[in-house]
């Protein structure tokens, strides 16, 4: 039964002639069709809400705001029993304005779900076409991420059925993405830790559901279905692990052994939406184990044969892992020790004496993408306790090459060579967990025998005889910031755009570190503002390519439309950074040109939009 929402805030109008709002412009956003009754509801689309265009739809005190003259998006509706309601969602306060099938206005501020994020409920709607736009309350507004929400259900995402515990309205333990049929590379592999404290048979979300999982999600899958392919989610582990899916038609779905003791399930002529996935342990005393969630349109597991699970050499017994697996053995006895401090411990740093190297060759037996020798046994054992405001840095320190293998608490394995100073290992945990981090100091070479070495633990940087590093902490902050006007203008294009590619000339670099203050992973130098705003609609042939040629050493940082950031150094010829975006969304593309050293200056460079190749062409 479809719940009934009151119309608050909402007021229709009669049709206007309104200059402004052209609804016979193509929409930024797209559009769709959707009949009665559709899966999934609600239909979601990332857009940027705002524009340069007053609302001046006249009689109504609730149409507000600037919006674009085009609209956003086009809704094809075959109207069924039910009402339809139209909603936004963001983090800054939004307007919405509807024109329905019969030619009447709708608008609205505040009506939606939230304190700010307007929605439209449309009683006995009309088949037909339904134009939208979602605009900002504000003048100074700018563009902001924005979510239109198209249900029948009510405004809003789905509502949350909670599972009686498990809450797919909760933010994914370890993230998400949104893959298209046809995805590469498949499968996709995500590494988590499993099991949590929620008893999953006490939920009631199915007879058949059961084992330990957390409350949250622990990934979050948007998925678009084609015709060719089924959908696969399985998960491997070294302990008895179960999987939990919640799919966009809001069913649960639960499986335990479908290959050996890894879950799987495959899910025939899937549908498009949102899987809410949990990777759960079969036994409350399991902890939380290591395991690879597995996404694949070819089969189960890590290659997508249903039958190679990286533990499948595994001996429960023995523990015997089998040829090529890694012998590094974290639940030894540490050789010298464990310790365990808090966030803020002193003195800082916290120093081990140690013998590095042992005869187990990591690169052979090792973690995947490893190297050097060390011992089998944990050099040393830190039990940590995480705060809110500094970083763990690991490294060590010897006359001779030595390198650094830690397995944190999530299961994860992280290794480094030369990262501090000269031949000296070393990493920083961002953000770190609070747990167990198992660490071994090995040596680079085979002859180098066992050397003495310092292992540094720390929370202020690696050892300050390592001049390389910056004595000041990541704030955290992002100061790229998409709202703000761009340097160099912007441009509306069309898949096709002739001349191909669109070419800008301006100037690189500026004074914010990106590495400290911009989005995590990207690095160089750049302005707060972007240097160019790529409003861009995509086609369903050409992929689109963005890259800068410049005679300095420059960076390119992408904001997509969904939000996401990309960051690229070297992609494309020499020291020209370059990004391709297969099947492109349509969008607003926020581009940064930067320099890759603070000493550069501002250089000339020449930033190039192509849907054909990188470079200048």
């Amino acid at each position: 039964m479809k719940a009934f929402l009151p119309a608050l805030g909402v007021a229709a109008l009669a049709a206007t002639s309104v200059a402004a709002q052209d609804i016979s412009q193509p929409p930024s956003y797209g559009s769709i069709t959707l009949n009665s009754g559709f899966l999934p509801d609600p239909h979601s689309v990332q857009l940027r809400a705002g524009g340069s265009v007053p609302v001046n739809v006249t009689g109504s005190g609730a149409c507000r705001g600037n919006i674009a003259s085009a609209p956003d998006f086009n809704v094809y509706y075959s109207a069924g029993s039910f009402d339809l309601f139209i909603s936004a969602m963001s983090q800054s306060d939004t307007t919405l304005v509807v024109n329905d099938a019969r030619g009447n206005w709708y608008c609205d501020d505040d009506g939606g779900e939230g304190a700010f994020n307007p929605g439209i409920q449309i009683e006995r709607p009309a088949s037909g076409l339904y134009n939208v736009w979602v605009g900002t309350y504000s003048t100074s507004g700018g563009t902001p991420p924005a979510t239109l929400f198209v249900s029948e259900l009510g405004f809003g995402p789905r509502p949350n059925t909670n599972g009686g515990g498990l809450d797919f309205a909760l933010p994914a333990n370890y993230g998400g993405q949104a893959l298209n049929t046809g995805f590469i590379p498949d499968p996709v592999n995500v590494q988590i830790a499993a099991g949590g404290d929620i008893d999953v048979a006490a939920t009631g979300i199915g007879d058949m559901c059961w084992g330990y999982v957390s409350a949250a999600p622990d990934y979050e899958l948007t998925y678009t279905a084609g015709s060719n392919f089924d959908l696969y989610l399985s998960a491997t582990s070294d302990r008895d692990t179960v999987m939990i899916v919640n799919g966009p038609d809001g069913a649960w779905h639960c499986n335990d052994d479908m290959t050996g003791l890894n879950p799987g399930m495959m899910f025939e002529s899937p549908q498009s939406g949102v899987y809410d996935i949990w990777v759960g342990t079969y036994s409350s005393g399991a902890g939380t184990p290591p395991a690879t969630l597995h996404i694949s349109e070819l089969g189960y597991g890590a290659d997508g044969t249903g039958s190679d699970s990286v533990f499948d050499d595994f001996d429960f017994d023995s523990g015997y892992q089998g040829e090529g697996a890694s012998v590094l053995d974290y639940t030894l006895e540490a050789n010298y020790g464990n310790g365990a401090l808090q966030s803020g411990f002193i003195p800082d740093p916290h120093e081990v004496q140690l013998a590095a190297g042992g005869n187990v060759d990591v690169r052979e037996t090792g973690p995947q993408g490893c190297w050097g020798y060390t011992t089998a046994a944990p050099d040393y054992e830190l039990t940590y306790s995480a705060g809110n405001s500094f970083d763990l840095s690991i490294s060590a320190r010897s006359d001779r090459d030595t390198v650094l293998i830690v397995n944190g608490p999530d299961g994860n394995w992280h290794c480094d060579d030369d990262s501090a100073a000269g031949l000296n290992p070393g990493m920083t945990f961002e953000n770190p967990q609070s747990g167990v981090y198992d660490i071994w100091v090995g040596t680079y070479s085979s002859g180098a025998g066992t050397p003495p070495a310092t292992l540094i633990i720390s929370e202020l940087g690696f050892d300050e005889d390592e001049p390389f590093i910056d004595p000041m902490p990541r704030s955290g902050d992002n100061l790229l910031d998409v709202s703000l006007t761009s340097n160099y203008g912007s441009v509306s294009l069309d898949s096709g755009f002739i001349p191909d590619p669109h070419n800008v000339e301006l100037a690189a670099g500026g004074d914010i570190n990106v590495s400290q203050n911009g989005p995590d992973g990207c690095w160089g130098y750049t302005t707060a503002s972007p240097d160019y705003e790529l409003n861009y609609s995509a086609g369903s042939t050409f992929d689109l390519f963005i890259s800068a040629t410049s005679d300095t050493d420059t960076v390119l940082v992408v904001n997509a439309p969904d939000g996401s950031w990309f960051c690229n150094d070297d992609g494309a010829e020499g020291l020209n950074p370059g990004l391709e975006f297969a099947s492109p969304m349509s969008g607003v593309y926020d581009i940064w040109v930067g320099t890759y050293s603070s000493s550069a200056g501002t250089p000339p460079a020449t930033l190039h939009i192509s849907e054909i190749e990188f470079g200048d062409n």
